[in-house]
């Protein structure tokens, strides 16, 4: 008998729980845009700072300079795919659930921290945060407490969004020719 063959068997002999949940690459998909939680309320308005700035920046098309996939949700779990490219600029926002992202290629920034492959950060929902990549970008696992999660963007101020504005522009070209440095899905 084989370890193979005997890891089988007495796998067959044990009771099975709610069942594993395998997930294919294949079946990932590339998250898509929602409306902030509470934008439907009466008197709900976002800075005009923030609208102007998201305008300008979808003004320019897709720089292609991040990429994020959806490998898993659950009602107690969400597990991105997460590149972001050399200099894109992650407008500082917070999220209303904790994540945590664990890099497997590349690094970034996060305050003060640079972090490399192997290397991870916790950010507790509510926590406002940005991360700068490195110059080969950065492509990490992201975690999260929830199926779902909201987006908050914290900057108020148009010279602020008109320089990520710029950023993208700037940086389309050089995006269009960057490729990953791990490449799990480019």
């Amino acid at each position: 008998m084989t370890l193979e063959s005997e890891t089988t068997a007495v796998l067959e002999t044990l009771p099975r729980g709610p069942g594993m949940i395998i997930t294919r690459a294949s079946d990932a998909h590339h998250h898509t845009g929602r409306k902030q939680r509470g934008s439907d309320a009466e008197g709900f308005e976002l800075h005009p700072a923030i609208v102007r700035g998201m305008k300008k920046i979808y003004e320019g098309g897709n720089s292609g300079g991040a990429m994020a996939v959806t490998l898993f949700s659950s009602p107690t779990m969400h597990v991105s795919y997460v590149w972001f490219k050399s200099g894109y600029p992650l407008p500082i926002h917070s999220h209303d659930v904790d994540c945590f992202y664990q890099i497997f290629a590349g690094s970034m920034r996060v305050g003060n921290d640079v972090l490399e492959k192997g290397d991870g950060v916790m950010i507790p929902g509510g926590v406002p945060y940005t991360v700068t990549p490195g110059d080969e970008g950065v492509e990490f696992f992201e975690f999260r407490t929830g199926e779902d999660y909201d987006t908050h963007y914290r900057a108020k101020s148009d010279t602020y969004w008109d320089r990520v504005a710029a950023t993208h522009a700037e940086r389309k070209p050089i995006w269009a020719e960057e490729k990953a440095p791990y490449g799990l899905f480019d």
